[in-house]
């Protein structure tokens, strides 16, 4: 197998982690030393500090399986572990002044098939229900575990959240995708069960219908906590013209349109914590582009939020952030940047 040499587009514009195994990785080719704008040379040193990172987090996990490998057997080849960090920061203006929230997210597919041969292990800073809305919410500690591959579409996680009290969890998750002609199907069905929470159960379905590059999406989110004997929910409208998107396979993100690589989408949002009571509206423009190469975007989101707590006050704002993706050398920008011309 070959290391793709960046985050590969396909010709639908979707952003994929490379495939292959870090030792096929091409070495660093020496280039003659020649004079290169202030601009290219941040560029070049950007990269550079990318690859390195990157290449130096493959070889670690693949020294480190295996030499758990089997003895008497010949090691396992250790595919490539994809990792994404994200940072968003939202500045709204309300009734009592400016206010700020400031939301890290990445998301880590750890590969060690010498370690164990039938599963994965993850770390994500996405809540357990994988929630697109709860904005002003404490965003959830650090969860790490193991990933089962049930069947097709169907997976089943089992870990801990870390806190100063570690909460144990469990999740069994069904994801899968249905297409026919120009419209996409993502439904989306996850019991858990949190030591402290108890059982509970999220689910969805989004929508999303694509005319050459311009995309109409619906997205419906609902979760169930037996211990409160309640159900919150969200609805999302969005349409707006995409370039290219980032697949994760994360129901959040796509509900929430953040799986947007290039482009311009607006949305309208509706959550509760009661069916047929809203708490909360939130309307919105985003408008992302690639930073550098085909692995760093920029977004930003000029909004405008209305809460039930507030008497429906127009919080006026605004939110920034990016996605930083590990998914393969930075060497070749890929088709992402021609696309967003």
């Amino acid at each position: 197998m070959a290391l793709a040499a960046c985050a590969q587009a396909e010709e639908s514009g979707v952003v994929q982690p490379g495939t292959g195994a870090i030792a096929d990785s091409p070495a660093p080719v020496a280039v003659p030393d020649q004079p290169a704008a202030p601009r290219l040379q941040f560029a070049g040193r950007l990269d550079r500090q990318h690859d390195w990172l990157y290449r130096h987090m493959q070889r670690l996990l693949s020294g480190f399986d295996t030499a758990f490998s089997r003895t008497g057997e010949a090691a396992l080849v250790v595919p490539l572990s994809p990792l994404r960090i994200g940072l968003d920061v939202d500045f709204l203006h309300g009734a009592r002044g400016m206010r700020s929230t400031l939301r890290p997210d990445f998301e880590a597919t750890v590969h060690l098939p010498n370690i164990e041969r039938r599963f994965t292990v993850f770390v994500s800073s996405a809540d357990l229900q994988e929630s697109s809305t709860d904005a002003n919410a404490e965003r959830n500690p650090v969860r790490a575990g193991v990933r089962f591959a049930a069947r097709a579409h169907a997976s089943l996680d089992v870990g801990v959240r870390v806190k100063f009290r570690p909460v144990a969890f469990a999740a069994l998750r069904w994801s899968p995708h249905y297409q026919s002609g120009d419209v996409n199907f993502y439904p989306f069905i996850k019991p858990y069960i949190e030591s402290g929470l108890g059982l509970g159960a999220s689910g969805g379905v989004a929508i999303e219908h694509w005319r050459e590059r311009w995309v109409l999406r619906s997205a419906s989110f609902a979760d169930w906590e037996r211990r409160l004997s309640a159900t919150s929910w969200s609805q999302t409208l969005q349409v707006g013209h995409a370039q290219a998107v980032i697949r994760e396979g994360r129901y959040d993100r796509l509900a929430a349109g953040h799986d947007l690589a290039c482009g311009t989408l607006a949305h309208v949002t509706a959550s509760g914590d009661r069916l047929g009571r809203a708490l909360a509206w939130e309307a919105g423009v985003t408008f992302k582009r690639p930073l550098h190469g085909g692995w760093l975007y920029g977004y930003v989101e000029p909004l405008v939020r209305w809460e039930r707590t507030s008497q429906w006050h127009p919080d006026a704002g605004v939110r920034i952030g990016f996605d930083a993706l590990f998914w393969g050398l930075a060497s070749l920008p890929g088709v992402i940047a021609e696309r967003c011309e």
